[in-house]
């Protein structure tokens, strides 16, 4: 019989590699997170905890806890807010704000508006200027 790759062994320790570096990279971003969200992602990232253990802790069902790790995961590696941190004089400390508010924690523009008594229009336009250096650091 013809080996077609690696064994389903070799590939899996490679995986579980690939992604026990990339949760160590999102591990100072975690920090950045609230409540249930921030209390996910720390046991799954440190504990090693599986969605099955994570929904019989916590009482949500198994897919609902992957699909909320796996969206918080994304929001993490979006690299928006990091590239903003790094063109820090750029922004307000409020604008910081309203970036991590929408890029980590993942909250809708309607909140951050009434968390940080801003209009609609003001806190798009905050958004949106961080996507546009997010988009010319990515073109460099």
């Amino acid at each position: 019989m013809r080996r077609l790759g690696k064994q389903p062994a070799e590939l899996d320790l490679y995986q579980a590699r690939v992604l026990r570096d990339a949760m160590d990279q999102l591990k100072p971003l975690a920090d950045l997170l609230l409540g249930e969200d921030k209390t996910l992602v720390m046991m799954y990232i440190e504990t090693g905890c599986s969605f099955q253990q994570l929904a019989r802790l916590t009482g949500l069902n198994r897919s609902s806890v992957g699909r909320r790790i796996r969206r918080i995961t994304r929001r993490l590696s979006d690299p928006t807010y990091t590239l903003c941190l790094g063109r820090r004089r750029s922004f307000s400390d409020l604008e910081m704000a309203v970036i991590r508010d929408h890029f980590v924690r993942g909250l809708s523009l309607k909140r951050i508006c009434r968390d940080h008594d801003l209009c609609y229009y003001r806190a798009r336009v905050i958004v949106e200027k961080a996507r546009q250096i997010a988009r010319s650091r990515e073109a460099v």
